[in-house]
């Protein structure tokens, strides 16, 4: 394996980085196969012996590597081949719909024929409009005034106070959480999060080349306690959390805890990134922890976890003194927003579709956690019924890869929380069922039952082996 490294170096020309070399050739050996998932990569010292290198040359080579979430590094065990995060998300949420499954894999809404008639109508009305700014025009980047003006409308009701000078138009909440962290981050940094958090913010910390931690979490999310030692102790840059119905364990936060966090962050000058891409679908809900943060508070949202799946829109609220340094990244990123599903989500906030639709969704909800509560009600440990998804424990007969495997098998997929695990977390004993599956309730009820009847049961001998 060595020996092609050896080669790549032997030809490197003046000017070429030995260490960007190193980078290259074992890249290309993971990419091509010849190192697969979970293989330990020599250490260092014997790297740097065997190829004639400074170890520091081999040191620079590996951290570029974890970078890019080619390889992970642990302190004690060394270094590992990697899957990449696109390729484990995959592998755990289903990226077709199969139509001869069940999927509680996807987070996504009910979908119901309302949603389908609301749809068509505004299409056929944004068809007859004469003048479509919105197909034509390319600025302003942050989003056209009105358009911001209704997020500012939207994002009251939520309990957030913004202005349209410190907000952006987004494509969708992950566009506006990646935004957010880029505009803070610098190689190296360390965010604290959930230890089980949304795989968007893991994907997010291999891109941007940060640190990633997880904070110790209950019930209710995540302890103050150990957010306030991690700060005293450790240089942190920002915490990413979602307060109301966290991604998977449908976690809620109390305002009290909110505030002790928001103070915790206040006194250290950590920055705050909300994702509230749930809270909509919640009747009564807190204060945001940002609204006690103007200076160091970035708060998300969008539409597609509440209104409509496919109107990916989302709205960033920030801190007056970063809003430009956030926007010339949206400028580099998608120069902007896309105008049209703007337009239709101004729409729908004005003459109240939005919220109608959210009502609706939470008219869904309650009834497929109620189905929840029929089959599985022993087992849930989170089953809030205006959030999208349930957090099942398994019974301890089973072990949690081939209970996935079991459902998969019976035509039911579910998650596992291996993408949701932030490195070093421990891995709980639990699946995430997202209750937007496609299907009449009476299939969705019929699937509910049969995980029921998976989990009475016991696995083969050899699951056990």
């Amino acid at each position: 394996m060595m020996e092609h490294w050896r080669e790549a170096l032997d030809a490197v020309r003046g000017g070429e980085s030995k260490y960007k070399i190193l980078v290259q050739a074992i890249a290309a050996d993971i990419e091509n196969g010849s190192l697969a998932e979970g293989t330990r990569l020599p250490p260092q010292r014997e790297v740097s012996q065997k190829l004639g290198i400074s170890v520091q040359t081999v040191t620079n080579a590996y951290k570029e590597l974890e970078q890019h979430g080619v390889i992970r590094c642990e302190v004690g065990r060394g270094s590992f081949v990697a899957k990449r995060v696109t390729e484990k998300v995959a592998s755990y949420m289903l990226d077709r719909a199969e139509r001869s499954l069940v999927d509680f894999s996807i987070a996504s809404i009910v979908y119901t024929e309302e949603h389908d008639a609301v749809w068509r109508e505004t299409c056929a009305a944004l068809a007859a409009q004469p003048d479509q700014p919105w197909m034509r025009a390319c600025r302003p980047i942050a989003g056209f005034e009105h358009h911001r003006a209704a997020a500012v409308e939207w994002l009251a009701g939520l309990g957030m106070k913004s202005s349209i000078e410190t907000l952006l138009i987004t494509n969708g909440a992950s566009h506006a959480q990646f935004l957010a962290l880029a505009s803070l981050v610098s190689p190296g940094d360390t965010v604290l999060t959930d230890s089980l958090t949304d795989h968007g913010v893991i994907g997010s910390a291999q891109v941007l080349g940060f640190t990633l931690k997880g904070l110790d979490s209950d019930e209710y999310g995540i302890q103050p306690d150990h957010f306030e030692d991690m700060c005293a102790n450790e240089r942190i840059t920002a915490l990413v959390c979602t307060p109301n119905l966290n991604n998977p364990t449908s976690s809620l936060m109390p305002d009290s805890r909110r505030r002790a966090i928001a103070r915790i962050a206040e006194r250290y000058g950590v920055y705050v990134i909300e994702d509230d891409v749930f809270g909509p679908l919640l009747t009564q809900r807190p204060a945001p922890i940002t609204s006690h943060l103007p200076e160091l508070g970035f708060y998300l949202t969008s539409f597609t976890k509440s209104v409509m799946t496919g109107l990916r829109t989302g709205y960033l609220a920030m801190p007056r003194r970063l809003a430009l340094r956030v926007e010339s990244i949206l400028r580099v990123n998608s120069w902007m927003a896309t105008p049209l599903l703007a337009e239709v989500a101004t729409r729908w906030i004005a003459d109240g579709t939005a919220e109608h639709l959210v009502e609706v969704q939470r008219e869904c909800l309650v009834l497929r956690h109620k189905m929840v509560e029929e089959h599985l009600g022993e087992f849930a440990i989170s089953n809030h019924p205006c959030s999208l998804s349930t957090w099942v424990g398994i019974p301890g007969h089973w072990q949690l890869d081939s209970l996935v495997q079991q459902l998969r098998h019976r035509l039911v997929a579910v998650t596992s929380p291996d993408p949701f695990l932030v490195l070093g977390a421990p891995r709980p004993n639990a699946i995430r069922l997202c209750l937007g599956a496609e299907g009449s309730d009476v299939r969705i009820n019929g699937a509910l039952g049969t995980i029921a009847s998976v989990f009475r049961q016991y696995p083969q001998v050899h699951d056990y082996l």
